[in-house]
């Protein structure tokens, strides 16, 4: 029987980690950050031990779960392709597709003020790569719109509240629709208030 060669057993090993992340991540997403070990290692089917050899603590593991979820998230995200309202209509409608994933453990990380220092740490983290997100989705669609000058605050607070999941949650619970309706809505909003500010009126 041939030897397992040293590139097998890392492909194997990063399999395995692969499957734990997935699992917690999921996990996490579903029943909030404050989940156990003994929780985690049950829905990723391996033992405590194996996770805590893998990661050392539960809280480096959820934040490496949740991270590999933030950058899917941030890549799942258009990249501008020169067509200005389907490029907005597609951001509208993948960031608030892909809300309707995130849950409990998304609203736990970005409200709670009592996390520990790694997923603390995460939150900032999460919170710069997302404001810098808004802040490039902003300035292209300023600039293709015709204009040279940095993008008015007003506009950028429209795109960031209207591309949040705090707001595809608001229409999930206050007026019982889906994700359709809350991409519609942010897509009108956004554009607008471009339509707006570019005929030199203000929205507040």
């Amino acid at each position: 029987m041939p030897a397992t060669t040293p590139q097998l057993s890392e492909a194997k090993r990063q399999a395995a980690i692969d499957h734990v992340l997935t699992a917690a991540r999921q996990y996490v997403c579903a029943n909030g950050i404050d989940v156990t070990m003994d929780q985690l290692a049950e829905a990723a089917g391996v033992s405590r031990r194996t996770l805590f050899r893998m990661f050392g603590t539960r809280e480096r593991l959820v934040a490496t779960a949740y991270q590999i979820e933030v950058e899917r998230y941030l890549h799942a995200l258009p990249a501008f392709d020169g067509d200005t309202d389907a490029w907005l209509r597609a951001t509208c409608d993948t960031a608030h597709r892909m809300h309707t994933s995130v849950g409990p453990g998304h609203f736990d990380l970005v409200a709670r003020s009592d996390l520990p220092p790694e997923l603390a740490a995460l939150r900032r983290a999460t919170r710069l790569a997302w404001q810098s997100r808004i802040a490039d989705i902003t300035a292209t669609l300023w600039r293709a719109h015709g204009h040279d000058s940095p993008a008015p605050d007003v506009l950028l607070a429209t795109v960031g509240a209207h591309l949040n999941a705090h707001f595809t949650e608001a229409v999930f619970t206050a007026v019982n629709r889906d994700w359709h309706t809350a991409s519609a809505l942010a897509y009108t909003a956004i554009l607008s208030t471009m339509h707006l500010l570019a005929a030199g009126g203000n929205p507040i």
